[in-house]
């Protein structure tokens, strides 16, 4: 199993507000923060791809990655999840290319339609409906592929068009960087993730995550690939001490969203002791998850992290 760390990107939004110890966020965290996963043995550290998020500072992922790639040397290098409305896929391209290049061969594309319609209209773009946007992701994983191994381009789609488009150089692994489509709609985004994609990502429970692989298969099925050939990752908020008494003095005085009876139905913290976290942690394994992404709630502190590389992660590698 392989573990990657998201760096924020910003505390002040309804996903992110649970960073209690962060008021705002800074290159210079950021960094510190990034270089620190890796000092740890993380594998990966992820940056979410957004442009305002609520009222704080929030920095830009392809520019935030660029940055980690020169102060680090073996993490994977995730934009999670990039939103596929906020870029000409072709322009997609050639950063990917170039963030790939950099890092001598670090990248790992995640991949995405987007769901923040708020932040979309404030920097004026159009908002197509949920099937449209995720019929032009299609389109741009196809177009990605194409750019990326060959040497021009042309593109007649229902959304973009190409006219011998040229990215190179290509990117530096072979056949070019893995893809990972994020989200769970069954019918247009698994099926997208079974034509196209080298991994999936989502969130929840057991159960929930059970369902989407089911869904999954029969889709891999559909098409004729092997199930098997796409890497099964899965994302999870994270909290750990020792001690739970203080423990739960955390939980009551800066994060309350994640005491038991708050936790809504749709997402399974990994929070308590290393040994509850573990435990929790191998149910999914159990299920054939390779790859889990966590996001710590108490950033930029580096508690929970160092708890989780000294006694969670071992007994998976």
């Amino acid at each position: 199993m392989q573990f990657a760390v998201n760096v924020p990107t910003s505390a002040g939004d309804s996903v992110h507000s649970q960073l209690a110890f962060c008021d705002e966020i800074s290159w210079d965290a950021q960094v510190e923060f990034a270089v620190a996963m890796e000092d740890l043995g993380f594998d990966g550290v992820a940056v979410p791809d957004h442009v305002m998020t609520g009222t704080g500072p929030t920095t830009e992922c392809f520019v935030t990655l660029a940055a980690i790639a020169r102060e680090t040397e073996d993490v994977y290098l995730y934009p999670k999840t990039v939103n596929n409305h906020f870029r000409n896929p072709a322009l997609l391209a050639k950063q990917a290319a170039t963030l790939d290049a950099v890092s001598d061969g670090r990248l790992k594309l995640g991949m995405g339609a987007g769901w923040k319609e708020s932040e979309a209209r404030a920097y004026g773009y159009d908002w197509p409906d949920a099937p449209t946007r995720l019929r032009m992701l299609e389109e741009s994983i196809r177009m990605l592929k194409r750019l990326w191994t060959e040497e021009t381009v042309s593109f007649d789609g229902d959304y973009y068009t190409l006219d011998e488009a040229m990215c190179r150089p290509h990117p530096v692994q072979d056949p070019h960087p893995p893809i990972m489509v994020g989200g769970g709609g069954e019918s247009f985004t698994l099926r997208i993730t079974a034509q196209f994609a080298d991994s999936w990502n989502f969130w929840g429970p057991p159960e929930v995550m059970q369902h989407k692989l089911d869904v999954l298969e029969r889709h891999c099925e559909g098409y004729g690939r092997p199930f098997e050939e796409i890497e099964r990752s899965w994302f999870a908020r994270c909290l750990i001490r020792e001690d739970e008494a203080e423990l739960d003095a955390l939980l009551d005085e800066h994060f309350p969203r994640f005491k038991p009876e708050n936790v809504a139905d749709s997402e399974y913290p990994l929070v308590g002791t290393p040994e509850q976290v573990r435990e929790r942690l191998e149910t999914f394994a159990e299920m054939g998850f390779g790859e889990v992404v966590v996001e710590f709630v108490d950033f930029p502190e580096t508690t929970s992290a160092e708890l989780f590389a000294e006694r969670v992660a071992p007994a998976f590698r």
